[in-house]
């Protein structure tokens, strides 16, 4: 099979298939890359040497059709001066150079063809190469982000296999623990300071106690 029917089997073939597959194993997609991709190398070169090629005969084609042309006005111009000799030598170089146009009209025709379909082809697996590259990248990302889920999916199980809720149990306790401990060393401190206070209550009732007798004793002693 020649790189041209390939390039347009493929080109027919259209990949649109795959790519709006759910899940596209990456193997596979990466194998219709690396085919889109050869192929387009292939059709490249062999673009640059049929175009050489054609662009070679179209110009001969042109330059016949320019010299038959000239070859017409010479002819004219020769029997304008009645010199016929001269114009039968133009004519029958122009019948010359028409049949080698002939010749070659049908290759630059079919030529012109062949080119620009190989062109649109090439442009066409260009695209869907795009397309696929870009539908492998996302691919690929979501595979990362799905394995990153797995990896934390895993982690968190672990957590929980280690007890992570008797953890924060744990840890809520030793908060209440250690607030406990402060509010009763602040209130430890409070009830030295009202020790302070009671002491000196007891003294102020002491006084009150023995003024109070001191005032029983005068009266009785009045």
């Amino acid at each position: 099979m020649s790189v041209f029917d390939r390039i347009r089997r493929i080109a027919k073939a259209n990949i649109n298939w795959l790519l709006d597959k759910v899940e596209v194993p990456e193997q596979e997609l990466e194998s219709k890359i690396k085919e889109l991709e050869e192929t387009i190398l292939e059709g490249r070169e062999s673009a640059a040497v049929y175009g050489a090629t054609f662009r070679r005969l179209e110009h001969e084609h042109a330059q016949l059709e320019q010299q038959q042309k000239d070859l017409a006005k010479r002819a004219a111009q020769a029997l304008k001066v009645n010199d016929e000799a001269t114009a039968r030598q133009a004519l029958a170089d122009k019948v010359r150079l028409s049949e080698r146009a002939a010749q070659i009209r049908p290759g630059v025709e079919n030529g012109h063809k062949t080119f620009e379909m190989l062109r649109d082809n090439l442009i066409r697996l260009q695209e869907q190469l795009k397309t696929a590259r870009l539908k492998l990248e996302d691919l690929r990302a979501r595979q990362r982000t799905a394995e990153a889920q797995k990896a934390f999916d895993v982690h968190l199980g672990r957590t929980a296999d280690l007890g992570g809720g008797v953890a924060f149990e744990r840890l809520e306790d030793e908060v209440l623990q250690t607030e406990a401990e402060v509010e009763i060393r602040q209130e430890m401190r409070g009830d030295s300071l009202s020790d302070i206070e009671l002491a000196q209550r007891s003294r102020d009732l002491q006084v009150e106690a023995e003024l109070q007798a001191m005032k029983e004793q005068l009266e009785n002693e009045s």
